[in-house]
């Protein structure tokens, strides 16, 4: 079963036309991984080495090793998106997001091995089990745009796809009157925003003279991605920790995409304004390995390194489209398409990372991470073989990327002030003006029995999205600059 639809995702892209594409296996394969507590994001995600912290689950899960005691940690937060849109020559149009969120419970375990009352210093010393719910995924975001007076229309797209089909495969059936068109290019052709000019070409139907007299879209996602973590970690002799964990992820997307075009008709009948949209849901589930190592030669300096596994996710797509038209005679068309269901598998990339850390005794740190993902392997999959020739363009489109991430702490008494910075690598060959970078800052306070850690990390997108586009014509992009303000509040309690 076919599907098409409208995407807007980091870098160059544009309004897909074939089915499942490279573009799923983009959006749940980058990622950047920068921990799920107020003390991993205020570092900026550089936070591998150290440890004794319960996102080291998702980032390494050597560091778990290195808590002595029980624990219980939970982190609230928030999600401030602001999205500055540009089309074509227009301008830049701001749209505003907000949402709360739960990153992280976990629940971790810890059983230290006595001699005499006294913990032992030599061989396997501790070993900590923990369960784990991160939120390691956003996909809110909602992008705005508007130009008036465009060179062409997204009606020429459609005539260019409906090229070598027959008017009957275009005509309207009994059953797709009653239930629902079987595709949009149905709803285009019955509605006369497209018609035939012999020999199975079609042409776009508006005024040629005056042009279409504007464009305006919105593309609004939502949903995001989450692990429940089965961790597992030991310390032997306070010079190397391993750890280890299996992951069940889970998947929900929503995206909704709107376009309209107000034609200037010049002829008594023709369309005036239509409203094209696009649905997609998509769920699933998945699992992936990950497995740690941290090296403490001595008091001042620790290195680590991570191996995650490649993500095996299996996800269903629901999706329909929808055609409203006014018409200058004052008669409308409400149209949608069935209802559609398709389902598939996608592979997400290994990622290795390491990690290293300089400890100025109790006054702070220093630590950097640098993390490698080759996004030419990502892989869709179904029983019949279908994403071939979309898996050979994943490896001609995709590249390795490298991000960077340093953080440090200083220490004033039972205050903690932290600072950090991740620069997140271009997935993509070519490389257009796609950049991120994130920007972070907190603090905490160290108790004995408990502690209070805050962090705000501000994220900084540039990237183009491409309603549509036509053969031999220039396509407008919009140009987007997105903000993402995140602010985090992480407790934990030791038992």
């Amino acid at each position: 079963m076919k599907k098409t639809l409208f995407t807007a995702l980091l870098g160059w892209l544009i309004f897909e036309s074939a089915a499942q594409s490279d573009i799923d296996a983009l959006r749940y394969s980058n990622t950047p991984n920068l921990g799920t507590t107020a003390r991993s994001i205020g570092l900026g995600g550089a936070s591998g080495a150290l440890g004794a912290d319960v996102s080291a689950v998702v980032v390494n899960p050597a560091g778990l090793a290195q808590f002595k005691t029980s624990q219980f940690s939970m982190s609230l937060g928030t999600l401030t998106n602001k999205n500055e849109a540009s089309y074509g020559t227009s301008p830049k149009i701001v749209s505003n997001l907000f949402r709360g969120d739960i990153p992280n419970v976990s629940l971790l375990f810890t059983t230290r091995k006595t001699q005499r009352g006294n913990p032992i210093k030599r061989g396997w010393v501790n070993s900590n089990f923990m369960l784990s719910y991160n939120r390691t995924a956003n996909f809110n975001r909602s992008i705005s745009y508007q130009q008036n007076n465009p060179t062409n229309s997204l009606t020429d797209y459609v005539a260019e796809r409906s090229r070598g089909l027959n008017a009957s495969e275009l005509d309207a059936n009994e059953e797709q009157l009653r239930e629902g068109f079987y595709y949009f290019e149905n709803m285009f052709w019955y509605t006369y925003l497209i018609d035939s000019i012999g020999n199975d070409n079609y042409t776009s139907v508006y005024d040629r003279i005056n042009g279409i007299a504007s464009q305006k879209g919105n593309v609004a996602t939502r949903g995001g991605g989450s692990e429940f973590n089965i961790a597992y970690a030991a310390n032997y002799e306070h010079k190397v920790y391993f750890g280890g964990s299996l992951n069940i992820h889970t998947i929900n997307f929503t995206e909704t995409n709107r376009f309209s075009e107000v034609n200037d008709a010049s002829m008594f009948g023709g369309w005036d304004q239509y409203s094209f949209t696009r649905n997609l849901e998509t769920s699933g589930y998945g699992f992936s390995g990950r497995l740690g190592v941290i090296v403490r030669p001595n008091d001042n300096v620790r290195v680590g390194a991570t191996l995650q596994t490649p993500t095996r996710l299996i996800l269903t797509d629901n999706y329909f489209d929808e055609l409203f038209v006014n018409r200058s005679d004052g008669t409308t068309d409400d149209l949608r398409t069935i209802d559609k269901e398709y389902s598939y598998d996608v592979v997400t990339p290994a990622r290795y990372s390491f990690q290293g850390a300089y400890i100025f005794g109790k006054k702070g740190l220093v630590t950097a991470e640098i993390e490698r993902i080759d996004f030419s392997t990502m892989n869709l999959s179904t029983e019949d073989n279908y994403f071939e020739e979309i898996n050979f363009s994943i490896a001609d489109k995709y590249k390795r990327s490298t991000t960077l991430k340093l953080g440090a702490e200083y220490v004033m008494n039972s205050f903690i002030f932290r600072g950090g910075f991740a620069s997140v690598g271009n997935p993509m060959v070519e490389k257009g003006n796609q950049r991120r970078r994130i920007v972070s800052a907190g603090f905490g306070i160290q108790e004995k029995k408990w502690a209070f850690d805050f962090a705000l990390a501000r994220d900084v997108t540039t990237d183009k999205y491409v309603p549509y586009q036509i053969a031999g014509a220039t396509s407008e992009a919009v140009n987007s600059k997105f903000r993402n303000t995140r602010l985090m509040l992480t407790l934990s309690k030791k038992f």
